[in-house]
């Protein structure tokens, strides 16, 4: 049996940088992101570099000078596959028409409202009953997109409040446990 070095295995699947920035721009297109709304939601699930060398690395991807990282070509996928479920799970909520053009929709413990901007922009607004309200995401190009950006939104604010409960159950937890402790 002989054993083969690294360089010698071959691999059936090799792509071209060409191929992989065609497949990551549908995938974009089907998000209806811009690089920077792919930008924006890695730093939010924690890609610790700078928007700007995020961007530009995506930027160069997509034209093609560099091969896209399986890691992003993963990461966008994913989210193609996130979106399927969002829409799948909120797709049906009534939206509300309020006098001042905005839209509005209750949707669990939150009221998320969609106003319109100039040069048909919309912004993202969500609330919790609690108060809480996350980070507004930028403005979105159309109704739509809004839409969309308003259920990745909600996930992420959702993910926030487990979060949160989470960490003040640990709290309580350690406290409980120093207060248990023997003098």
């Amino acid at each position: 049996m002989t054993v083969l070095d690294e360089d010698e295995l071959v691999f059936g699947n090799e792509r071209t940088a060409e191929d992989l920035a065609a497949d990551m721009r549908r995938a974009l297109a089907n998000l209806q992101w811009t690089p920077v709304d792919l930008a924006d939601r890695m730093v939010s699930l924690g890609d610790y570099r700078s928007r700007k060398t995020i961007l530009r690395g995506i930027n160069r991807a997509l034209d093609g000078e560099v091969k896209v990282s399986g890691e992003l070509l993963a990461l966008v996928h994913q989210m193609v596959r996130f979106k399927r479920r969002l829409l799948n799970n909120y797709g049906d909520v009534v939206w509300t028409e309020l006098g001042d053009g905005s839209h509005t929709a209750r949707i669990e413990d939150f009221i998320i409202t969609l106003a319109p901007k100039s040069k048909g922009r919309w912004l993202v607004n969500l609330t919790h009953s609690s108060g809480y309200s996350p980070e507004w995401p930028r403005w979105q190009e159309s109704l739509v997109a809004a839409k969309n950006m308003a259920f990745v939104t909600l996930d992420n604010a959702q993910n926030w409040l487990l979060e949160l409960e989470e960490q003040q159950a640990w709290e309580a937890s350690a406290l409980a446990s120093e207060c248990a402790l023997p003098l």
